[in-house]
């Protein structure tokens, strides 16, 4: 699989496995930002886990309202960061 940045740049994301596709991650997209690291830590729980909103906040120390709206500035931050197919990611039914 592979994504376009805006500027048209292809990235490959591998199929090797999940190191190879956080440290692609790290070099293009999170750096040393703590904040993107946190939100994509509450990502991770929630898409790939199921966790609930309020299980995330407990964790981080956030309401439930807070969780939600960290969850959308890194959907976005990482939309714009990132172009892929809409059928891939499913972007226009996607919810919280």
């Amino acid at each position: 699989m592979s994504v376009t940045r805006r500027n048209g740049t292809k990235i490959l994301l591998p199929r090797t496995g999940a190191d190879e596709f956080w440290k692609l991650i790290h070099e293009n997209f999170a750096g040393e930002d703590e904040r993107k690291w946190k939100y994509l830590a509450m990502l991770a729980l929630r898409e790939n886990a199921g966790w609930p909103l309020d299980r995330i906040g407990n964790v981080f120390g956030h309401p439930k309202g807070h969780v939600t709206r960290c969850l959308t500035k890194i959907k976005k931050d990482l939309r714009e960061r990132f172009a892929s197919s809409p059928e891939f990611l499913d972007l226009d039914s996607e919810s919280l």
